[in-house]
């Protein structure tokens, strides 16, 4: 798969301005999902935010001016996809934020809480944009330790398996990517992000985008 990360990182300068008021769903925690929630915010979406903690969910939304009608969120469990979905009134792009892998996790630990998991909610977010369109991204957990690298590639690899999987199912309806951070902070991702839902990401679909600083 082509290294893209140059060319998006050439034309987000180009993308300043985002169509106004896109709903917007995030799932992530601590400063990744912040970084995500005010870059949309920056742009005029409405965002809804899913947390893996409540502690941590409440930090994000403090941090961002308090919940407002255009940012809120709930802490993942049964029904927070329906519950984020209908008060947003309408699913435009999703990020998906799958959280890094925990000290001493096994391989199938990870694979569960970093592909299956976020796989469901990826299909989920894609078949409520069948209708009128939208833009699926996940950003695959950073490599942290690099004894953790086997574990990790193999996360990347299904989530980019899944992604093309998506990418395919309606392509001129639902634009699906994945970005692989490489050394990049929450604020470069948010940025890349932020490009891939805009206009000038309509020509990139089933891609696997390796972005570094």
């Amino acid at each position: 798969m082509p290294d893209a990360s140059g060319a998006i990182t050439g034309a987000i300068t180009k993308e300043k301005v985002m169509l106004p008021r896109r709903r917007v769903l995030i799932a992530g925690q601590d400063e990744w999902l912040e970084a995500m929630a005010r870059t949309f915010l920056e742009e005029g979406a409405i965002i809804a935010l899913m947390g893996t903690g409540r502690q941590d969910l409440n930090r994000v939304l403090d941090a961002l001016g308090g919940e407002q009608d255009d940012r809120f969120g709930r802490v993942v469990g049964e029904g927070c996809f329906e519950a984020l979905v209908s008060r947003l009134g309408r699913l435009d792009v999703l990020v998906c934020m799958p959280p890094s892998a925990g000290p001493g996790q096994t391989l199938e630990e990870c694979l569960v809480q970093q592909v299956a998991g976020p796989g469901a909610l990826l299909q989920a977010a894609c078949a409520r944009m069948l209708r009128h369109g939208g833009r699926v991204l996940a950003v695959a957990p950073p490599f942290g330790d690099k004894r953790d690298g086997q574990s990790a590639a193999m996360v990347q690899a299904a989530l980019g398996e899944l992604i093309q999987r998506l990418a395919a199912r309606s392509p001129d309806k639902v634009r699906a990517n994945l970005l692989c951070p490489q050394d990049s902070g929450p604020a470069a991702v948010a940025e890349c992000a932020r490009f891939l839902a805009g206009g000038a990401g309509r020509s990139l679909n089933g891609q696997v985008l390796r972005l570094s600083e």
